[in-house]
């Protein structure tokens, strides 16, 4: 029990993110146990000085300062969050879009002044191309994307469409402790059709990780009804339909193409995969990997 604690202290640590006992329950490292059995062995923990606990936080003893840190980002998280709810909306107009949410430091109210935004965008099938073409274009119109090459400040606050997978892609390749927080720290925005009940069931690997875990999605965001069609970029016409799926076959591939050519070559670490596309220029998976490998051998004996 204790080293699943100073583990799930040890990850937390990398991203200067003191927790609390509810949030260490939820985040436990390889363990699935009780939170008064959580409340006992942090009480042996603080006493040992393996770890300290102050204004309800717990961190590693080495930090200071991280309370307060943590409440200031809190602070510009919730300035953040009212504005990307109410930018995603635009993104509804798309109706191939599936939903569409946050990932990043934002997802769990951790976000800096110089951070940017990460969407999250689950689309159709065959519809990846021609749904990101739209949601950059609707988003640029909003002078909130973030531009390539804008960084610190001017980078602040701005949209950035990292990943985007189809419905039937959601099962991540990479499998490890840093995946699986990514997974379940995701903060949906809106959804359609019961959408991110699939992206847990296809990725039910990350339990394995954080068996502790359990859902906080508002009943509202469970799905969103389509009471008009006024507005919408309407999918359908009155063409038959083997047409239909003929011309947004031929649109998806126009809008792949373009982009192909528009991107030239990807930046960074940037992954485009069938029915997958990952920007991140700078991707911090295997610096975080390596460094949590690391001081879990400075901080737990063997």
């Amino acid at each position: 029990m204790e080293k699943a604690i100073l583990k799930t202290l040890i990850y937390a640590d990398l991203f200067d993110y003191p927790l609390t006992i509810y949030e260490i329950h939820k985040w436990l490292i390889d363990k699935k146990v009780t939170l008064r059995q959580i409340e006992k062995t942090l009480g042996k923990l603080v006493q040992s000085k393996k770890c300290k606990m102050q204004s309800d936080y717990y961190f590693l003893k080495k930090k200071n300062g991280l309370i307060s840190q943590r409440r200031r980002r809190e602070e510009q998280s919730a300035k953040y969050l009212r504005k990307v709810r109410a930018l995603s909306q635009i993104l509804k107009i798309i109706p191939w879009i599936k939903l569409v949410g946050i990932s990043g430091g934002l997802a769990v109210n951790n976000a800096g002044k110089t951070d940017d935004i990460d969407l999250f965008i689950i689309t159709s099938k065959n519809r990846l191309w021609v749904s990101r073409l739209l949601a950059l274009g609707l988003l640029s119109l909003t002078r909130q994307k973030r531009k390539v090459g804008e960084k610190g400040r001017r980078a602040a606050g701005k949209l950035c469409v990292n990943i985007l997978l189809e419905e039937d892609k959601l099962e991540q390749a990479n499998k490890d402790i840093f995946t699986a927080h990514e997974i379940l720290q995701m903060k949906v925005l809106w959804q359609r059709g019961g959408i991110y009940e699939k992206y847990l069931e296809d990725n039910q690997w990350v339990f394995k990780y954080l068996p502790n875990w359990v859902g906080s999605i508002d009943t509202s965001l469970r799905g969103v009804k389509r009471r008009s069609n006024l507005g919408r970029i309407s999918p359908k016409s009155r063409l038959p339909r083997s047409l239909r799926s003929l011309a947004m076959t031929s649109m998806e591939n126009v809008a792949r193409k373009f982009q192909l050519w528009y991107m030239q070559k990807p930046q960074g670490l940037e992954r485009i995969e069938e029915g997958a596309l990952y920007f991140h220029p700078e991707d911090c998976r295997l610096e975080i990997l390596s460094q949590y490998q690391q001081n879990l051998k400075k901080i737990i004996s063997p």
